[in-house]
């Protein structure tokens, strides 16, 4: 049943959408997403996990998607939003979104990685050659690794 005033894109929004604002079913669909959300969390859990185990684990896997993307699109607005001097408070908060493809790029400029072991943390060559005979803590190990950078300037 619609409300009177509902927009009739289906968002639930109230005033309906504005034709001129291009990016109104990017807001709609949040709304409907937050709506099936709500619902499911609202939901019997040991039921759902008795549904799912009954040959329907893909709905998990669709979860896990979603929730990747949602994710990503939410960090990728997020750093939009906050500006340099925001940052240092932010950072601290919130994941950061990572561009596509900057993973591969950061491996072929710095080759060398940190290995974590039980021990604790070693910074290691591209082939794998521990850089110190003692295990760091990640922090130490990450100084390692600037200190490695700086002498290759």
């Amino acid at each position: 049943m619609k409300k009177l005033n509902e927009c009739d894109c289906g968002c639930g929004g109230t005033g309906g959408c504005n034709d001129n604002d291009s990016n109104y079913m990017f807001f709609g669909n949040l709304k409907i997403i937050k709506k099936y959300v709500d619902a499911m969390l609202e939901m019997d859990a040991e039921h759902v996990q008795e549904i799912l185990s009954n040959g329907h684990d893909w709905a998990a896997d669709h979860i896990a998607t979603s929730k990747d993307d949602v994710q990503e699109v939410g960090d990728f607005l997020m750093n939009e939003m906050h500006h340099d001097d925001e940052m240092d408070s932010y950072n601290m908060q919130q994941p950061q979104f990572i561009p596509a493809g900057f993973k591969n790029h950061l491996k072929q400029l710095m080759p060398e990685r940190i290995e974590k072991t039980e021990a604790g943390y070693f910074a290691t060559t591209e082939t794998g050659r521990r850089l110190s005979k003692k295990p760091k803590s990640k922090k130490a190990a990450l100084m390692q690794l600037a200190a490695v950078e700086i002498s290759k300037t």
